[in-house]
């Protein structure tokens, strides 16, 4: 229930004033003397306040529950306690939990990552090893078989003509691949010999320097130098002047070339399928690192959930927990606040015009009576109504400007809300004023029974007092009704 505002009670003497000037015009008018007493229009300070009742709450209070079911082993707090934002209040048992988290943190430790990475580079060294070993082999046995090739060249292939492009073309080509050395057709196999780049140095330098890198354009770089110098074997001519041991070379040449580009391609094929097996066992275990340490952190976000702590400072206002008990999950079990204590309240809409945001009041609590007062300020008034009991009425807060032990959440406020001040202002009882038809008047006391009407305009009102603004100077007197 709200109390009756102060402009209601100014318009129910207002009306009444009216009904008392109606009944003394018809006096008047009858001629029948009526004796009023009269008072003196003087200065000084009137105050428009407004009354309202409210409530003390905290800006901010919660009650507290665990999201799961367990039993309390902690209560580390009691009713009245100060607390701070993030200290445990209350915790049930975590004992299972804690025991999947070790598990849990076990199966993450065999998952080391580094040591995956170490195994699969340790596989693959040792395939590099193999590969560089049996390639270095194969470009020196395509180096014997070149320079073979170059003596029977130069037995019986040495003059340039259409018959021998395709081996002399075929030549250059695998001398290029093999030994890095272009325009090599007509070198002796002792000018051969002393070659050393194209895939057999790739080779060499590899061993030497046995990175993935290097490794691989080796390996790529001997296939190539062996299907060339197999090429060239095709190339050679198969003449009358070739002997039979010779013709045995050739074919012994082209079995060993092809022997060692089985070798070589299958070394490559092996390497290329250990680096797509590395990969998918380090991406699997990547993947099964993610899942173990996604399963610890939800273990950690249960275990976190068997701890109640304070969401901001303030105090315990209630605690209903009890050690050994066991709790139901959303249960409230303790409720905080925080310090910074509000007062709701409702300011009805004939008083809205004149409660503001920065309004003073004077708060006084049921609990210590009126003679004990809280200053306070209002700091929000809500722009929506809300109806009680049929009144539109709007939700305001208001702040103590002290911090105060005695003032607790819940306690009943009576509100003095100053809605207006004016100093050393001419002013008179309301019980003098009569309004008509939208307009104020007073009745002057001029002596020898002569009662005069004037407007006045008026200005604030205290529930006693009436601010005159015009129409009335100091001094002069007026009948009170």
């Amino acid at each position: 229930m709200y109390k009756m505002s102060k402009k209601l009670l100014i318009t129910a003497i207002v009306i009444l004033a009216i009904i008392i000037a109606a009944l003394l015009y018809f006096l008047f008018g009858m001629g029948t003397p009526l004796k009023l007493p009269s008072v003196e229009a003087k200065n000084g300070d009137i105050t428009e306040e407004i009354n309202l009742a409210g409530q003390v709450k905290a800006s901010q209070g919660v009650d507290l529950a665990f999201e799961t079911q367990g039993k309390i082993v902690a209560n580390y707090v009691k009713v009245g306690d100060k607390i701070y934002a993030g200290q445990a209040l209350l915790a049930i048992d975590s004992s299972l939990l804690q025991a999947q988290l070790k598990q849990a943190q076990a199966q993450l430790d065999a998952l080391n990552i580094d040591t995956v990475k170490s195994k699969t580079d340790a596989g693959l060294q040792s395939v590099y090893a193999t590969s560089l070993s049996a390639a270095q082999k194969s470009v020196s046995t395509a180096k014997d078989i070149l320079l073979t090739i170059t003596d029977l060249q130069n037995n019986h292939f040495k003059t340039e003509n259409s018959q021998n492009i395709p081996l002399f073309n075929a030549k250059d080509k695998g001398v290029l691949s093999l030994l890095g050395q272009p325009n090599a057709i007509l070198y002796t196999s002792e000018e051969l010999a002393a070659l050393n780049g194209g895939a057999f140095g790739s080779i060499q330098n590899a061993i030497q320097n046995p990175t993935q890198t290097n490794t691989d354009g080796a390996l790529s770089a001997a296939k190539i130098a062996l299907q060339d110098m197999n090429d060239l074997i095709n190339a050679i001519p198969i003449i009358d002047t070739l002997s039979s041991a010779e013709r045995n070379i050739i074919s012994a040449s082209n079995a060993s070339i092809n022997a060692e580009i089985i070798t070589t391609s299958a070394n490559i094929q092996a390497i290329t399928s250990l680096k797509v097996n590395n990969s998918a066992t380090i991406t699997t275990t990547n993947a099964q690192i993610e899942g173990a340490q996604a399963n610890i952190n939800a273990i950690k976000t249960q275990i976190s959930k068997t701890v109640i702590r304070a969401l901001f400072d303030g105090q315990v206002d209630k605690d209903n927990a009890v050690v050994g008990q066991i709790m139901s999950s959303n249960v409230p079990v303790i409720t905080i606040s925080n310090n910074n204590l509000e007062i709701d309240t409702n300011i009805p809409e004939v008083d809205l015009s004149e409660a503001k945001v920065g309004n003073e009041a004077n708060i006084s609590l049921d609990a210590y009576g009126n003679n004990v007062n809280f200053p306070a300020t209002i700091i929000s008034v809500d722009s929506a109504p809300s109806f009680v009991n049929g009144i539109a009425a709007y939700g305001a807060k208001l702040k103590f400007k002290n911090s105060d032990d005695r003032i607790k959440p819940g306690m009943t406020a009576n509100i003095t809300v100053i809605s207006d001040k004016h100093s050393n202002v001419l002013m008179i009882p309301i019980s003098a004023v009569i309004q008509q038809n939208g307009k104020y008047f007073v009745i002057v006391d001029k002596g020898n029974s002569q009662k005069d009407p004037e407007e006045v305009t008026v200005g604030l009102r205290d529930g006693k007092n009436i601010e005159i603004t015009s129409g009335l100077k100091s001094g002069e007197k007026v009948f009170a009704y």
